[in-house]
Formats: C-alpha cells, structure tokens, sequence
C-alpha cells in the first residue's frame, strides 16, 4: 500500500497544477429552538490548499425570500463561529494536497408568525463568486458563483404553529476517487422531526455575484437563480462521466460511480423534505469530487471451511450441525497486493442475535518483505445457544482491505441450520402432598417450595398471588436462587383478613438457558372455614310499645348472647334526639359471647307537639366476618292530663267610654291548678300597644301569672274610634290548654268648644270679684283644633285686645264699658261670642 501511496501523490500533484479559489460547496439548516425562535446554520466546505485565505468570510449575509411572491422578508447578518478539518474515511489515503475545513456560520432568528405565514413558504439563499478554476465539468468555472438554497415551510398552519427543522444533512464528501475504479460514499442525512428524506441530482446554481461583485453590493435578487454551464457531454443526469456515472439512491442517499477519466468535478445534490406526503422543505448542498489516476488495487480473498475437512464450503450449500456437532468453521482470508492490511468481519444477514465469535487472527498486515501468498486464519465459533429453531440462518464473512481511495472487500455468505443443546426442563415440589387448605383464625399454614434441575443450571423459586398480592396477608416467603436444587419455607398466620375470600398461590421454578426462561408452577388454594352464627338480641320486656304518664319512672334490661363467642357490644340511640336531651339513660357491658344493657327513663315531654319517642337499641359483633347488626326499637307513649287555667280581671265589664286624657288601668289574673307555666302577653287590634301610647307589664311564673294594663285616653285613640286590646294566657305543658283570653273595647270622647262658653259680663271694678274676662281650662287643642288666639273688638270692629295664650286674662283697661264681640281661633275652626263689661 505505502508504494501505491507515493505513484498517488505524484499523480496528485501533476493533477494540481493550478489553482482553486476558495469554496468546495456547502448548505443551510435550519432548527427550530422554542416557540417561534430558531437557529439558522450555513455550513461552508473550504480548500485548505488553494483557497485564497481572503475569501474566508467573517461574516455572511443571507437573505429570506417567500415562495410564490419573490418577496424579500428579511436580510441577516451571521458571523463565522467555527472551523474543524473534514477527515478521510482511511486516514493513510490522505494526501497532502487534498485538505478541506468546514467553516460554521449561524445565528439565532426569530420568525413573526404574523410574517411567515403563507401557505407556499419561504426560502434562504446565500451568494458567493469564485468557483476553482480547476474544475473540469462546468464552462469557466473561475466566473462561476455559487448559490446555497434551502426552501423551508410557513411556521403556522390553518392558524395552528407548524414546528419543523430542516434534514441534518449527510457529512461532506472528504475522499478521493479513482479512474475505472467503483466509489461510493454515504451521504445520507437525519430529520429530527421523523420526517421522510427523498434524494436527487441536481445541477448547481450559479446566482448572480460575478468576480467583480463576488458579494452582493446590490440588492440581492430572488429566485428563479441561473444554473452553472455544463461542458459537452456533462449534464444534471451525468455530473461525473463512467459506467456507471455518479447518482445518489432516492432513498438511501449512497452517492455511487465509476468515473472514466481524472479530474476536479463540481456537483449537486438535493434533500427534499416530506411530511404525511406532502413536500415541505428542501436543502441542496454544492460540492466536489477529485478523481485521480490511481494505482490497482488488487481485491482480497475469503474462504470459510468445515473443521476437519479439506474442501472449502461452497457458497449456497447449506451446513447443518447437529445438536452435539462441532460449532466452529474455519476462516481462511488473503491479498494479492504486498504489505497489505486486511481485517475480516462477521455480519449476520437474516437474524440478528450475536452468539457468536471470531477467535483466532481477524487482522493484520500480510505479504511483507519477500513473503507472498500470505493467508491468515480465523475460527468462527457458534455458542451452545445458538439456535436456529429449524430455519436457515445467513451470515456474510467479509474481508476487506485498506486500499486507497477506497477499500475493496470479499464475501462469502454462509447458510446453516443449528440444532439447540437438549435442555431439560425443572421441577418444582410441595414438602406437604396437600393443594387445598380449608382454615380458619388462628390456624398457621406452612411447608417448603423444593425446585430441582437435572442439568444443574441455576433456578430461582418464587411464589405469586393470583389476583392478590403476597405483601398484602401476613405471608412469609423469600424468592431464592442456587444451582440445581434450591428451597424456601412458606408461612401463612391466617388472621380475619384471611378469611374474606378463597386465594390461589402459585409456586413456580423457572432457570434460564440461552436467553430463554422455562418454568414450572405448582398451585395451592386456601380456603376460609368461617361458619358463623348469628347473635341474639333479647330484653326483660314482653312488649315494644309502651303507654308511660309524665313523671312515670321506666327501666329496662336488653341482653346479646353468642354462641359462637365473639366479641359483643350493645348501643342504644334515639330516633331524631339525643337520648341525654330527654333524660335517657343507657349503661351497658361488653364481651366475648355476652352483652347486657340498663335503660332508664322518667318519662316527661317536651314543648314539640309529639308525644311519641322511639329508642332503637343494636347490638355489635366482633368477628372475622361480622353478622349484620341486631336491632330492637322501644316506643313511648306519653299522656299528660292537663286543666284548663282561669283568666279573669278586676274590671266587671269589657267596655269603656273614656274622655280625652283620661288614665285608665285594668288587673289581670292567670291561674293553674295544675301549676303548670303560665304566660301574659298583650296586643292592640290593628295596632301595637306603644303607637297608641298603652303599657302592660306581666309577671310570669308556675300555676300563676299577673298582668296590669295602663292607658291615658289620647286623640289617636279618639280617631281610630273603637280600640280593641286582647289579653292572651299561654300554658306550657305536654298536652297544653288552648290559650285563653280578655278583649277590652274603648271609645274615646273628644270635647268640643262651645263646652267652654264663657261668663258674658265681667266687672273691672277691683274688688277681686270677676275682675277679668278669661275663660278657665280652655284646652290648648280639640285633637284636630289647635288654639290659635283670641282677640276682642269694640262695636266699630276695632280690635282693642289680642292674646295667644289660651289662658289669657282681660282686664278691660283702656276701654269704656259697654258690648265686646270676640272671636276664639282654633285654626280649623273658630268660635265667636260677646262679653259687657260693667265698672
């Protein structure tokens, strides 16, 4: 190889003659981060060897445009952030001449969904001129740009947030060609969203920068972007000439050809992106191939053969090694080519298990120094696992070795049917021949889980519920492993929770032989023995219902007998009150087959018209599985005979003519024979006593109550015309006496101003007698009349005396004697008269 090695780079360096320019080729991603946030990525392939190191970028402006409209949406600048070598696949094919980098440039954007959202989408494109001028496929590819163009989707859809990322595409072409000698490369890229990669040739575009503008200085045009010139006999379908000429599988992305001449060939090569099976992105990547005029490399050679045999195995016959037969074939592997490495590999073709090895030499360096024919020797062995459960399995030896550019390889596919080393199966036992248990509280289960194997592979016993869990009952068992025999105690203390229903355990061996588990299952079912009677609930009483007088002492006794002893406990509870709020007593003792209860009661009644009262009493067992609770109910039955109270009052009748102002008062009498709690009240009909200005005062007690009522004659009284005020007795008793009760009626008699007439002469003569004219006890009001003033007036109508007093006094000075005329004014009403006044 090392001489094959130094006829490359001297073919290399007559090839390199000229110069490249920079750029190799390249492509967009783009990624969404979160939201409407993203990281757009411009991956660049640069020639470290002739690239100008003034075309490497700091920064690249790349532009937005929307599909449909050519519309440019946005203009952003992205700096450069790394650069890293791009390796050959053999790194001892490398040739000095031939070093490439890729330089990283991106950026963080933000995509308005009020912006990006048109249903034809968008794209990005980035424009750079020079191409190498070395290049033997397009028409003066030194004024030949490059045009990196990614198509990607709107971020919403049907109002909805459309995520997606652009493929992560295939790693860049780092290796050489050889002229007639096949070549391939994996190109094939990953989407993180899941969505399928459709791969095609494509012609490269060239764009629109020229060697003058080798960077837009302009604004930057949209698409549709003009293609690069094909030489004479170049095309989108044969980028590189050969048998075959390069093409990309749809599927795969495997890049393929067998070029026929030497040379710098540019091509292109496109992801288109589909989700559901609709097309929503594309990315192309610009790149090229160098083919070279390289020395033959000779293929290897592999041969497998059956241990103790001397005829190698002819591919398409099938090996079949029987269940005690030999698993290992040997493997004998060669190459023509001097100091050639080789390395062999077994590859599994319709299966996929790896219970297999390769022991012996599986690499090496062969053919040095003056040895030839050099063949190394591996042993492909098959593990007593290996099973092929009858079918043919398939398995390719191949050997490659590290020629340059690429390895060549050998293959010899291998078809056998393997049959599995016999296995016999575990036992598993019970130390007791038992399989049903009937138990009942208290009893203890217990024995030994035994688990055996002839082939003395280990086992693991364990033991499982069916449709319970073993943690749930107070069991106690421990899963165990050993080799070939193994056992484990089970215990069970049946307790109540035990009891509540039938269980089925399974006890199971199982091992494990050649990643397959065999097991065995012995099953037990336990079954509760839980007969239990039902505990009776008696009493000292004949009846249930029972007739009592207020006052009337009550006692009873209630006992629960059990004959199968459980616990019992007795409770007793009033239906619809509390049995302490009525006095009601109930001590009771508890046990194992035995209650015994005490009711008491005096009987007495509450203010609720109901005089019946019921107290169930219920008796409790304590038991794995209870009986439903014991009941027996007491009705009571209360009669209370009861006399009417008297009511009566000082007064002899019931109805009252009073004048204006006139006080009134009015005894009242409650009594009870039968002392029960007497209460007065009092009210107005169609009125409350306060509005009328009336007061009653009551004083309550048992057997006897008091009342005093007290009016003053008023004008409201006067206008209602009859006042009715009646006087209630209420009994508080069980069986209570309607309420009795006294109406008094009123009428009230309103005077009238000519009931004042006063004298109609007075003497002013000063001997204290009639001395004034005045009018005594003149009221101030009639009720509805409101004294006003009175004035007096000679016989000419000339007013000689006023006053707004209703007391006033005149003593007729100033004035002859003779006839006055005066008038009395009530507002509402007047009254006029004369009065002689005589000296």
């Amino acid at each position: 190889m090392k001489l094959r090695l130094l006829l490359l780079a001297f073919a290399f360096l007559i090839c390199a003659n000229t110069y490249a320019t920079h750029i190799v080729g390249g492509e967009f991603e783009l990624k969404h981060i979160i939201n409407y946030n993203y990281r757009l990525t411009l991956n660049l392939y640069f020639d470290d060897v002739n690239g100008s190191p003034g075309a490497l970028d700091q920064t690249v402006t790349v532009n937005f445009f929307e599909k449909g409209t050519n519309r440019l949406m946005l203009t952003q600048v992205m700096p450069f952030r790394s650069r890293t070598p791009v390796n050959y696949t053999n790194i001892e094919c490398t040739v000095a001449s031939l070093k490439t980098s890729k330089i990283v440039y991106f950026e963080n954007i933000f995509l308005d969904p009020n912006r990006f959202n048109s249903p034809a989408g968008y794209y990005v494109t980035w424009e750079r001129c020079c191409r190498n001028r070395t290049i033997n496929n397009i028409l003066q590819p030194e004024n030949a740009a490059q045009t990196f163009y990614m198509e990607f989707p709107p971020v919403v859809k049907n109002g909805v947030a459309f995520r997606n990322s652009s493929p992560i595409l295939f790693p860049p072409l780092s290796d050489y060609a050889c002229v007639n000698e096949l070549f391939y490369f994996d190109f094939n890229g990953t989407d993180p969203d899941g969505d399928s990669i459709v791969y095609d040739m494509v012609t490269p575009l060239n764009g629109y920068t020229t060697p003058g503008m080798p960077v837009y200085t302009t604004t930057p045009k949209p698409e549709p972007y003009p293609p690069v010139n094909w030489l004479p006999g170049y095309s989108t379908t044969v980028q590189v000439q050969g048998s075959p000429p390069m093409n990309i599988n749809r599927q795969t992305g495997q890049l393929t050809m067998r070029p026929s001449q030497k040379g710098l060939f540019v091509f292109g090569i496109r992801a288109q992106e589909f989700r559901n099976g609709q097309k929503i992105g594309e990315v192309r990547r610009d790149f090229q191939v160098l083919v070279l005029d390289c020395p033959k490399n000779q293929t290897p050679v592999v041969t497998a053969r059956e241990q103790g045999k001397t005829t190698n195995y002819n591919q398409g016959e099938v090996l079949r090694i029987g269940a005690n037969g030999n698993r290992c074939i040997d493997v004998l592997f060669t190459d023509p080519d001097i100091q050639e490495f080789v390395e062999l590999r077994a590859r599994p073709v319709n299966f996929s298990n790896q219970n297999f090895t390769l022991q012996g030499v599986t690499s090496g360096t062969i053919n040095q120094g003056t040895t030839t024919n050099q063949t190394l020797k591996a042993t492909l062995c098959f593990d007593e696992c290996f099973d092929t459960e009858g079918k043919v399995y398939q398995m390719d030896l191949i050997v490659r070795d590290d020629g340059c550019s690429l390895p060549r390889q050998d293959t010899v596919r291998l078809s056998f049917v393997i049959e599995p080393i016999p296995n016999v199966p575990p036992t598993v036992s019970l130390s007791t021949t038992q399989r049903v248990f009937n138990v009942k509280n208290g009893d203890i289960l217990t024995f030994d889980a035994l688990g055996f194997d002839a082939d003395n592979d280990n086992i693991t016993i364990t033991a499982a519920g069916q449709n319970f869990n073993l943690n749930t009952q107070n069991i106690t068992f421990q899963q165990k492993t050993a080799a070939g025999q193994v056992s484990s105690p089970f215990r069970w203390a049946i307790d109540c929770k035990a009891l509540q229903e039938s269980y089925k355990i399974d006890f199971t061996v199982n091992t494990t032989v050649c990643g397959k588990t065999v097991s065995r299952t012995e099953t037990i079912e336990v079954r509760p023995d839980n007969i239990n009677n039902v505990p009776t609930l008696t009493t000292d009483k004949q009846v249930r219902v029972f007739n009592l007088v207020a006052g009337e002492p009550f006692e009873a006794k209630l006992f629960g007998n059990d004959i199968d002893m459980n616990g019992l406990a007795l409770q007793a509870a009033g239906q619809g009150f509390n049995l302490a709020d009525l006095g009601m007593t109930f001590s009771s003792t508890g046990g194992q087959g035995t209650a015994e209860g005490t009711f008491k009661w005096v009987a007495n009644c509450t203010k609720e018209p109901e005089s019946i009262r019921r107290v169930t009493f219920t008796l409790k067992e304590t038991a794995c599985a209870p009986s439903p609770d014991q009941q027996m109910v007491f009705e009571f039955r209360i009669t209370a005979p009861n006399n009417a109270p008297t009511f009566t009052t000082d007064k002899n009748v019931l109805v009252f003519d009073l004048g204006l102002n006139e006080p009134f008062e009015a005894k009242l009498f409650g009594r009870d024979i039968d002392l029960n709690s007497l209460t007065m009240n009092a009210s107005g009909e169609g009125f409350t006593l306060e509005e009328l200005g009336m007061a009653f005062k009551a004083t309550n007690g048992n057997g006897t109550a008091d009342g005093t009522f007290t009016w003053t004659a008023n004008c409201l009284g006067a206008e209602k015309g009859v006042v009715r005020v009646t006087f209630n007795l209420n009994e508080q008793a069980c069986q209570p006496a309607p309420d009795q009760q006294i109406t008094m009626e009123f009428r009230v008699k309103v005077p009238v101003i000519s009931d004042y007439v006063p004298a109609n002469i007075f003497t002013p003569n000063g001997d204290g007698l009639n001395d004034f004219f005045e009018i005594p006890a003149l009221p101030t009001d009639f009720c509805t009349a409101q004294f006003a003033s009175i004035k007096i007036f000679n016989r000419w109508g000339k007013e000689v005396y006023v006053s707004t007093s209703n007391t006033f006094k005149w003593d007729g000075k100033g004035v002859n004697d003779g006839v006055y005329f005066y008038v009395i004014d009530y507002k509402t009403t007047t009254y006029k008269g004369s009065v002689t006044l005589v000296r």
